[in-house]
């Protein structure tokens, strides 16, 4: 027996049009090889589910995953930056205003998705990565076109025709939910679908998850489009998208692990779908047939709106950064802040962490390491943090670099044996941060130093030598 969304959906589609396809519209997307003709029309605004339809239940269910999302403890508790993003949703979907309710969710990875019901995620990783507030509106009209266009209700539909309905129903709720409880310690490998959904729900239904949460090759590049055509009509740049998907391609080839780099992107942790090159070139081809695509902009314009938007985030750009690290890929981190280097601004702070992940980078167990430890040696690797000492040490020519940038440096210069600019550094971090919990050790340090340098015979012996052979 058909549901009542089943029933009413053929003719829903015989008679609606598609959100903003006008002959333009169409136009421009078939130049771009996409049937934007042959999507599922926008829901009405308000518009509410059948009485006892799949869509309901859907609704149903994520409204008791909604409630517990506005108390997770990842739910950031700035509620000026929640206000902020939704604020752009609010302006992005401007005719359905009030449909959508944003969470943003303390989590380093680039992600944003969107419930049958309007509730909304969108993770700190994506807000760190956008370049300019145009990029983040261009996401969440991408995530609303899905919402606007009912392509999880479809999605879904399609599943359960072809499955067990006790497994959909399961299915759905486990779904659903991974939204809100997604592990906040499998940062390191979150866009595996499998290390988000470990220990929430059972094995045998990630297939189905990554099944759900899959939009077709069709519906993303219709939510590409309507997050263009949302977002412009809402005053923001046209060429966000190009940018933003194109940055995401660079970040993937910058990561640490070969694993990541030949693996496809994704732009979401749920989409098995793969954001490929040809669809920045579809936006691109869309952009420039609608007629009034500005190809270049100008630089001054693009700096303005990169330091317009990173002064929004700028009281949370350390802390992003910090979570960022946290997920073991310095390569890919570097690149991000490469990326926030173009702004021209927080440099400092910018270098600093750019010290801390190829600090970082440079002390994860070596190729050379894990072999000397399977064979049982102990032959010693040298560990080259010149390229970690460079960056603190730029960070320092700027006044909003972090006194930690002294300890950071200060103990690298002991290990590379230039004892006196350690001293020095140290010295000065104890000035600037005489609270530090971590003052106490430091001070030790310190006095170990000046004993050492005292007792040093001739200054020769202050001298730079080669760095000191770590044990792997």
């Amino acid at each position: 027996m058909k549901t009542a969304a089943a029933l009413i959906l053929p003719a829903l589609l015989m008679t609606a049009q598609p959100y903003l396809a006008s002959a333009q519209d169409i136009k421009a997307a078939a130049k771009a090889s996409i049937s934007l003709d042959k999507d599922t029309p926008r829901r009405k605004v308000g518009e509410k589910p059948v009485p006892s339809s799949l869509e309901e239940g859907l609704w149903h269910e994520s409204e008791k995953v909604e409630t517990k999302a506005k108390t997770s403890g990842e739910r950031t508790r700035d509620l000026a930056l929640e206000a902020y993003v939704q604020g752009l949703m609010d302006k992005v979907m401007k005719d359905h205003k009030g449909e959508s309710r944003v969470y943003v969710m303390e989590r380093p990875v680039f992600n944003a998705s969107m419930a049958p019901n309007g509730y909304t995620e969108v993770w700190t990783g994506l807000l760190l990565r956008a370049q300019t507030e145009d990029e983040v509106a261009f996401v969440l009209g991408h995530e609303a076109g899905h919402f606007l266009h009912n392509h999880s209700i479809s999605a879904y539909q399609a599943f359960k025709d072809g499955q067990n309905a006790a497994l959909a129903a399961s299915m759905l709720i486990a779904v659903v939910a991974m939204g809100a409880q997604a592990n906040a310690g499998s940062y390191a490998q979150a866009s595996d679908i499998g290390s988000i959904a470990s220990g929430l729900i059972d094995v045998v239904y990630l297939g189905s998850i990554a099944s759900y949460f899959s939009y077709s090759r069709d519906k993303e590049s219709y939510a590409d489009l309507y997050g263009h055509a949302l977002s412009t009509a809402a005053g923001f740049d046209q060429g966000a998208g190009e940018a933003l998907w194109a940055d995401r391609l660079k970040e993937t080839s910058a990561s640490d692990y070969d694993k990541v780099r030949k693996s496809p992107t994704r732009i979401n942790i749920f989409g098995s779908h793969p954001l490929e090159t040809s669809r920045v070139e579809a936006l691109q081809t869309y952009n420039k047939n609608l007629g009034s695509y500005q190809t270049t902009i100008n630089a001054e314009d693009r700096l303005a709106a990169l330091q317009s938007y990173r002064a929004k985030i700028r009281p949370y750009l350390s802390r992003w950064l910090e979570d960022d690290l946290k997920r073991q890929d310095y390569g890919q981190t570097t690149h991000i802040i490469d990326q926030k280097l173009e702004a021209k601004q927080d440099l400092g702070l910018l270098y600093f962490y750019r010290g801390e992940a190829l600090r970082l980078k440079a002390i994860k167990p070596s190729a050379a390491t894990i072999r000397n430890a399977k064979e049982g040696t102990e032959k010693p690797v040298t560990i080259d943090f010149s390229a970690a000492i460079k960056a603190y040490e730029t960070a320092l020519t700027y006044p909003d670099a972090p006194p930690m940038t002294h300890k950071q440096v200060g103990e690298l210069y002991r290990r590379t044996n230039e004892q006196q600019k350690a001293l020095e550094a140290l010295r000065t971090y104890l000035r600037l941060s005489p609270e530090a919990e971590d003052a106490w050790m430091v001070d030790d340090e310190v006095q170990k130093l000046t004993k050492a340098l005292e007792a040093a015979p001739t200054p020769e012996a202050n001298a730079p030598t080669a760095p000191e052979p770590v044990k792997p």
